[in-house]
């Protein structure tokens, strides 16, 4: 049934007009520039009516000669691809919650046209953006829902989906449409896929006003770490590790933990007497349970159980002194990153962070960037055991 409705999608797309399109594109031939006296030029053939461009067209041009210097926009992406932009960007579909929390923050989210089913479920952290359409996963994108929308670019994460689900099929359709890919999961990225998007969405202030807030707090924890460091285990699963280039395990390093997965990429499986030799001093654990849209935190209790109960565990130090945590994946690995570094430090230094609540710094995020009705205090499960 699928691939009839793909098949559709082709042969209507077949027939839709592109020449104007392509007459904006020309308007880069050469020089990859417009010009003033090109600008001049098909405003002045608009003017006369002989001009095969729209309107909208001639104010995107107008704009990229006056705000662009005339030149288009371009960034290579987290996935090592260079992506130019040729006119504003007008209409983003965003196939994660994290690129949905990242356009909050750089104050974009008015061009948000389509998001994520998980989006969908996000009622409190999104209130007006889990309204918008639907368009299926990141992992399994409804490519007729996005080209229904008429993006002008949609933002998907590094690893997923696979080109093939995405960038394959509008190719396929002839589409113009750029798929560009940032994570805004990971704290080592962080700023400077914000600062990318910023410059392409012309929100450079806010980018620099959400850098300048993250490194005030990346500084603040660099600045405690001490020369001998606790060892941390990574986990999603109480066996399933989460190791290098993990948002996790970024988290905990930058923190100042010295994590036993180091060597071992991704996502994998261990067996339990490889944690019970590694005799980790914290353990953290990555959980959807939790996050803005509940107040319930018997989730994240029954994750940190699961560990603490497991069997032989009982002689892990971190079982053994009371120091196994659970956070919240809305919380850790997302734009609220400089929150979770701070947690996260004080869970593993709590001596070093007696005059520091992450609470504070969570609701100053809050206010100052997701500009929503929402107290931390009061509303949520993000850590257990709970702040």
């Amino acid at each position: 049934m699928r691939s009839a409705v793909f098949l559709a999608l082709i042969l209507l797309v077949s027939c839709i007009e592109v020449v104007s399109a392509n007459d904006y594109m020309d308007l880069f031939k050469g020089d990859n520039r417009i010009t003033k006296d090109e600008l001049a030029n098909i405003i002045t053939d608009y003017m006369l009516g002989s001009s095969t461009l729209s309107l909208d067209e001639i104010r995107e041009a107008s704009y990229v000669y006056i705000h662009w210097n005339g030149e288009p926009k371009s960034i290579v992406d987290s996935a090592n691809r260079t992506i130019t932009i040729y006119k504003p960007i007008k209409r983003i579909v965003a196939l994660h919650s994290d690129a949905v929390e990242a356009l909050v923050v750089l104050g974009a989210k008015d061009k948000v046209v389509g998001v994520s089913k998980y989006t969908k479920e996000s009622k409190r952290q999104f209130p007006e953006l889990s309204e918008l359409p639907s368009v299926g996963s990141c992992f399994d994108p409804d490519i007729e829902a996005i080209v229904s929308l008429n993006p002008d670019v949609v933002i998907s994460y590094v690893r997923w989906p696979d080109p093939s689900k995405l960038e394959e099929k509008f190719k396929l359709l002839g589409l113009n449409i750029t798929v560009i890919r940032f994570d805004f999961y990971k704290g080592s990225t962080m700023k400077e896929e914000m600062e990318k998007l910023g410059y392409l969405l012309d929100k450079e202030e806010n980018a620099s006003k959400y850098i300048k807030w993250f490194e005030k707090y990346e500084n603040l924890v660099k600045s405690r770490i001490p020369e001998k460091k606790v060892k941390v285990y990574t986990c999603r699963k109480p066996l399933r590790a989460f190791g290098e280039g993990s948002g996790l395990y970024d988290l905990s390093v930058a923190a100042g933990g010295d994590n036993v997965l180091k060597g071992r990429k991704g996502y994998f499986d261990v067996d339990p007497e490889q944690v019970i030799l590694w005799a980790p001093d914290v353990i953290l654990r990555w959980s959807y349970a939790g996050g803005y849209e509940t107040d319930d935190i018997s989730g994240m209790k029954a994750d940190y159980e699961e560990i603490v109960n497991l069997p032989g565990f009982e002689n892990v130090p971190a079982v053994k002194n009371g120091r196994v945590y659970v956070i919240s994946a809305d919380l850790a690995t997302a734009p609220s990153f400089p929150v979770a570094l701070v947690t996260v430090a004080k869970w593993l230094y709590p001596d070093r962070y007696s005059d520091i609540n992450p609470k504070e710094i969570f609701q100053e995020y809050i206010d100052n960037f997701l500009h929503i009705n929402y107290n931390v205090s009061e509303q949520g499960s993000f850590v257990y055991p709970k702040w």
